[in-house]
């Protein structure tokens, strides 16, 4: 009858092994460990050219947004009223109370839906314009997303940008983490790269 072999010398510097995952499913927390790496690693900021595709690219996407009001402005009851034009006075074919009204309605409407389908999506990283050029919002220290809150700040924090002949905006040009005014003011940087996938 054969003897068990001994068991292994004590090692107290050992690392253990990783614990069985059959599925081979990340842990909770993971994708932010995952994107903090990789953000430490070598942020690369970015470009202005970059960030300004993608802000056309939502600006586009919040104008068919803004569609339904537009087409309820046009499509909707009108009546003749005396008009001046041009200094000369006649009768224009306007608007009624009902359709201005409808139109302010459905304007306000689609304006939240959009806003709120925007900040959820800056929240976790990436807007429609984002995503087709590859850039994302991070927290400025951890490189995380930032949050449905936050994305909303920021998206607010744009009025100061714009507010004095767009210099908010051209900040990011001589500043050297390539920040803006409405990054600076919610702490944010906008990275190259897409979101890091769990593997």
């Amino acid at each position: 009858m054969s003897t068990p072999p001994p068991p292994p010398p004590y090692n107290p510097g050992a690392v253990p092994p990783p614990p069985y995952n059959p599925g081979n499913v990340a842990p909770p927390g993971y994708q932010q460990y995952q994107q903090y790496q990789q953000y430490q690693a070598a942020p690369e900021y970015a470009s202005f050219g970059g960030r300004l595709g993608a802000l056309l690219i939502d600006g586009l996407i919040g104008g068919v947004f803004s569609a339904p009001a537009i087409i309820a402005l046009l499509a909707g009851p009108k009546a003749y009223r005396n008009c001046t034009v041009n200094g000369q006075e006649g009768v224009c074919n306007l608007p009624t109370g009902a359709s201005i009204g409808l139109a302010i309605g459905l304007g306000v409407l689609f304006g939240l839906a959009y806003l709120i389908i925007f900040c959820r999506m800056v929240g976790k990283g990436q807007s429609w314009g984002m995503k087709v050029v590859s850039i994302r919002v991070a927290d400025a220290e951890s490189g995380q997303s930032i949050g449905t809150g936050r994305a909303f700040g920021w998206q607010i924090a744009h009025v100061v940008s714009g507010f004095i002949c767009y210099l908010g905006y051209l900040w990011m040009l001589w500043d050297k983490r390539k920040q803006t005014w409405h990054d600076k003011i919610v702490g944010t940087v906008v990275v190259k790269g897409d979101i890091p996938k769990l593997t």
